[in-house]
């Protein structure tokens, strides 16, 4: 399988160097309270002995966070200079390399076994890889049946775009996109590929997935989703039917992709959290199955 990660701004740096917000510990570290609160919610107590692979873990903050929850954690990313610093800071906190390892690789040519990860996080990373068909397979790879990904996702029309903080930006095709860039003073060219919702529907059509947006909205502090502004706090109190009516139309998503097997949901199936306690027998996390089922 060939395939590539987007770097056609790493003339001016990698991303982290780039982008040095994710050397900052508090945003990193509140960012992966959500991701820990939504694994935690679907897996129970099996969360504290999962293998898990942080896909694009950058500066390795949350990567070390995860450590101290999940049971085995590996972060890998092509941003060299983010993961030599996980690895040291992880090295400095004494955390054993066999509870903690950094990798430098590409998410769409993972240099992991088949089905060796109870859980994949892949939060925000999609759309800074060239091959998107590419990192879906390996993520569907590498997760054992009952695996579960956590895939925190952007969509494309939104009105603000969240790396450059330029209106409608991600609506523009690339080569438009570039000229807007420039006129707009920044010095690098639109390297970010998002997707429609519909396009990530389909995306993603080999997983049963388990819809945690509208619970995340209705329940922030349940799942550690904030501070939020007043604009969050009201839709927040909008009727779940509404919510389901523009879910196309909500710029974040979080949704579990599980690879089915033994007592798995149906590929394709989508399940909205709010509806229905994935935790019960139709979702048997993989931290529950036998591991003499799996083989």
């Amino acid at each position: 399988m060939a395939a590539t990660v987007t770097r056609v701004n790493e003339a001016t740096g990698t991303f982290s160097e780039r982008f040095p917000i994710l050397f900052d510990p508090t945003g990193r570290i509140a960012k992966a309270e959500k991701i820990i609160a939504v694994l935690r919610d679907y897996f129970g107590d099996a969360a504290a002995d999962l293998t898990v692979l942080d896909i694009g873990s950058s500066t390795g903050i949350m990567t070390r966070r995860f450590a101290d929850v999940f049971g085995c954690v590996i972060g890998i990313d092509t941003d060299r200079v983010g993961v030599a610093h996980g690895a040291e800071w992880a090295g400095a906190d004494g955390v054993e390399p066999a509870h903690l390892h950094f990798c430098g690789g590409d998410g769409c040519l993972l240099p992991l076994g088949d089905a060796t990860v109870d859980a994949v996080i892949c939060n925000q990373v999609y759309e800074h890889v060239d091959d998107h068909r590419a990192l879906v397979d390996e993520i569907h790879r590498v997760l054992r049946p009952g695996g579960v990904c956590y895939f925190g996702i952007g969509t494309r029309h939104v009105l603000i775009e969240g790396h450059y903080k330029l209106p409608f930006l991600s609506w523009l095709p690339h080569t438009v996109a570039d000229i807007y860039m420039r006129l707009a003073g920044k010095r690098a060219r639109y390297d970010v590929t998002l997707l429609s919702y519909g396009n990530l529907r389909r995306l993603v059509h080999q997983f049963a997935v388990v819809d945690y947006t509208i619970e995340v909205i209705k329940h922030a502090r349940r799942y550690a989703d904030g501070p939020r502004g007043p604009i969050r706090r009201w839709v927040a109190c909008w009727p779940t039917w509404l919510l389901r009516a523009i879910l196309p139309l909500i710029p974040v998503h979080v949704w579990l992709l599980v690879k089915p097997g033994a007592g798995q949901p149906a590929v394709g199936r989508v399940v909205d959290r709010y509806q229905q306690n994935p935790s019960s027998a139709a979702f048997q996390p993989a931290g529950q199955v036998s591991r003499g089922d799996e083989r």
